[in-house]
């Protein structure tokens, strides 16, 4: 997935409240090859909106931002299992240059 993002020139990144610790762990087991970004204090994840209600942690969510920091398409998931599917997010992406 990260290779299509790539030809594409698209940075891709993921954002973390997870400890130092936990996040290298994540990284290693799932072999993640995008940066993964610390919020331990969840500013980012609450100023889009993303935060659990009631929970130190967000739920699962995807955007895609454009050159000018505006969002062009969002997936604010109800539940951990529930996030877009991974073959559509390129061609959303293509739509947002």
């Amino acid at each position: 997935m990260k290779a299509e993002f790539d030809q594409r020139g698209i940075p891709v990144v993921a954002i973390s409240v997870d400890a130092v610790e936990d996040s290298v762990e994540l990284i290693e087991d799932k072999e993640l090859t995008i940066p993964l970004l610390r919020d331990p204090d969840m500013k980012v994840i609450k100023a889009y909106g993303v935060a659990m209600d009631g929970e130190d942690i967000p739920v699962p969510s995807t955007f895609i931002v454009k050159q000018d920091r505006t969002i062009h398409w969002k997936h604010v998931g109800e539940t951990m299992a529930d996030r877009p599917p991974n073959e559509d997010l390129p061609a959303l992406a293509d739509k947002a240059r």
